[in-house]
């Protein structure tokens, strides 16, 4: 009779551990699953931020380059020559420099995303590192 409870104590034992690990490789698994979603989840996250920095950016600009268009046409929708609100001179300069700002822009939007992912500096490092080993080499 001890033999019969010790063989039934073992085997429930047995079976405890297998509804153990069973549910330990679940836990695991479902970690894993977890972890991997939350590295997608940030990684949007970050692309999602980069894309609203560069439309603040642009849509500043952009303001600023509508502003200069404004000040340029008269009440009809044609160039004006003279105004008495805003000089000639002043409206070609701001005219100058919302172009330029524009540009200015697109340039910024390499930067912006250069500095806001790892994975395009990683790369831009690698090219200067290279160019500056190929400008070394040949001196």
């Amino acid at each position: 009779s001890s033999g019969i409870n010790a063989e039934y104590g073992r085997g429930i034992i047995s079976s405890s551990i297998g509804v153990i690990e069973k549910h330990y490789n679940a836990i695991e698994s479902a970690r894993d699953e977890l972890a991997k979603k939350m590295r997608v989840y940030k990684y949007q996250i970050r692309v999602a931020r980069t894309a609203v920095v560069v439309c603040t950016f642009f849509v500043i600009c952009y303001i600023i380059f509508e502003t200069a268009v404004i000040l340029v046409l008269d009440d009809h929708g044609e160039f004006c020559q003279n105004s008495e609100r805003f000089p000639m001179s002043f409206r070609n300069k701001y005219v100058s420099y919302s172009h330029l700002l524009l540009f200015i822009n697109s340039a910024l939007n390499v930067l912006i995303y250069g500095l806001m992912h790892r994975s395009v500096r990683a790369q831009v490092s690698k090219i200067v590192c290279c160019s500056k080993t190929r400008l070394g080499s040949s001196s």
